[in-house]
């Protein structure tokens, strides 16, 4: 499996994250060649599809072959670069939405009298708002397939960079049931820790991370970011939810010149599995842009 093999040794890229900031900001995902060519007809058992299907109202499922992969094609092909990948894109779209309808809590004034502070049914906005996941989850959904396909691959790509990490994701329907586990490449943790001293703070990822939940929410601020780094490069992304985010394992066996794996706690939605791989592309840009160097 993929994810193992990183953790000992240096493995020919198989696929890669990056991030563009903008609006719709956008995940971008590059898949080698070699890998679609292999996967490109692989389709999971339809019992499996139609069930995600239904738990989340979503549309059918296209295979990597099609130009838009995934669930209601919301990975996009955008063509291919000069090192042998496809390059896709997934554009993070709006959750929140709103409504003409007046807000019934305030009665369209923006103002809770009983609470005597902002309405916080409208959020101030005086019209009824409507959350709408299911882009949200339909992304969810197709890189959890994605993640599934990438896992069963295992060839070697021809590719001359190095897998950075992996994700395997998965799509639930009750909370607790949108986990993000992977595996830190042997560069990427030997990234993380040449900054030395712990208590690194990203604050270049925390300010993104509140763009493109503000991005979200229509305005709205999420609170309880985090991105830094601990000893013996511990990486914490954290994300608004209940202890939301990712973590080390293995914390004390870690040495360098090792991958790591790393695991997930209380993921409860999409939207905070999508903010957390929106973290890893960032970073992952930046070890690309150390690895340069």
């Amino acid at each position: 499996m993929l994810s193992h093999k990183i953790e000992r040794k240096r493995v020919p890229c198989v696929y890669d994250v990056s991030y563009r900031k903008g609006s719709p900001p956008c995940i971008v995902l590059r898949l080698h060649k070699e890998f679609v060519e292999e996967s490109k007809n692989i389709v999971p058992i339809k019992a499996f599809l139609k069930k995600i299907q239904d738990d989340h109202n979503i549309g059918e499922f296209l295979p990597l072959s099609s130009e838009c992969f995934g669930f209601e094609g919301v990975i996009k092909k955008k063509g291919e670069d000069s090192e042998g990948f496809f390059i896709y894109e997934i554009e993070i779209p709006i959750s929140k939405k709103e409504l003409p309808d007046l807000c019934e809590r305030c009665e369209g004034t923006g103002w809770d009298k009983d609470l005597n502070k902002k309405c916080l049914s409208c959020y101030g906005k005086k019209h009824k708002v409507d959350y709408d996941c299911r882009l949200l989850a339909a992304i969810s959904a197709s890189l959890h397939v994605l993640s599934l396909i990438a896992e069963t691959f295992n060839k070697q790509t021809s590719a001359k960079n190095y897998q950075l990490f992996t994700f395997q994701t998965s799509c639930g329907k009750e909370m607790g049931q949108f986990s993000i586990n992977g595996y830190y490449g042997i560069d990427f943790c030997a990234w993380l820790n040449s900054f030395g001293a712990p208590q690194h703070q990203f604050n270049d990822v925390l300010a993104e991370l509140e763009n493109v939940y503000s991005y979200l929410y229509g305005g709205e601020k999420g609170l309880d970011f985090q991105a830094y780094i601990g000893n013996k490069a511990r990486l914490i992304i954290s994300v608004p939810g209940n202890a939301c985010g990712i973590f080390p394992e293995d914390n004390y066996n870690w040495r360098v010149g090792e991958g790591r794996k790393f695991s997930s706690h209380n993921m409860d939605s999409p939207v905070q599995q999508i903010l957390i791989l929106v973290a890893l592309a960032i970073l992952s840009d930046m070890v690309r842009e150390y690895m340069k160097g």
